[in-house]
């Protein structure tokens, strides 16, 4: 991890910065100066951790160039990732608020570039900051949403309908583009479907021999959504 200093891809000053998450525009330009005050600017290579499950949180994350995986870790080697972080999103760690702990790590899944804001700095302007507060709380329960519903998925589906989801979810929502070129390993696919990579080699091969997707290993394409729909619903 290093402070990133390239005149290239350096974020703006807080107030200015067209990188800045959502929640920021509820701040006036006071509260964005006190953030800048108290933020370091942090370059990730690829598979460099964020944060560790665990460890302190000390800082919330403004998350503003590449992408990253959040997951649970596991002691047999098999890690569940909830979600696939984005640039202009928003993370603090649940604990924060009750043990001052990471509940989940976050790695780079590519050169990423974040802002790590003091924790107590956030904290403070939550308080005096009521709007900020709920727009914050508006986050949090959008993200909380968000893994209820793949949790109750990947109980009910077999693990077709977990594939097809996920690849589902890759093109809509993470690549936003059809074909999409990956910065994810198999085993990343597999651990986000919940399922082991074996099967997931397997079932990636039969979409393709299908027609359903064209696939190699960096690259995907979708060729018959309606279907893929459906297995991803039924399946």
């Amino acid at each position: 991890m290093k402070t990133f200093m390239s005149e290239k891809t350096e974020i703006a000053k807080c107030v200015n910065c067209i990188k800045r998450t959502s929640v920021f525009s509820m701040l006036s330009d006071e509260e964005l100066k006190i953030i800048d005050d108290h933020r370091t600017e942090v370059v990730y290579k690829k598979g460099e951790l964020l944060h560790k499950y665990g460890t302190q949180s000390s800082h919330v994350i403004s998350f503003n160039y590449g992408m990253a995986k959040m997951y649970i870790d596991s002691n047999n080697g098999r890690n569940q990732i909830i979600k696939i972080i984005k640039p202009q999103e928003f993370i603090v760690s649940p604990g924060l608020f009750i043990d001052n702990r990471h509940h989940f790590s976050i790695k780079a899944l590519c050169e990423s570039i974040a802002c790590l804001i003091d924790a107590d700095i956030f904290k403070q302007i939550m308080k005096n900051n009521s709007q900020f507060a709920f727009e914050y709380i508006k986050q949090i329960n959008k993200n909380l949403l968000q893994i209820t519903e793949k949790m109750h998925n990947l109980v009910r589906k077999h693990n077709t309908g977990k594939l097809a989801e996920t690849l589902l979810y890759l093109e809509q929502e993470v690549y936003m583009s059809n074909p999409f070129t990956l910065n994810m390993s198999s085993t990343d696919i597999a651990e986000l479907s919940s399922v082991e990579k074996g099967p997931v080699m397997r079932i990636l091969s039969d979409f393709h021999k299908e027609g359903i997707i064209d696939y190699n290993k960096k690259y995907i394409k979708i060729l018959n959504r309606p279907l893929l729909e459906n297995i991803s619903e039924n399946g």
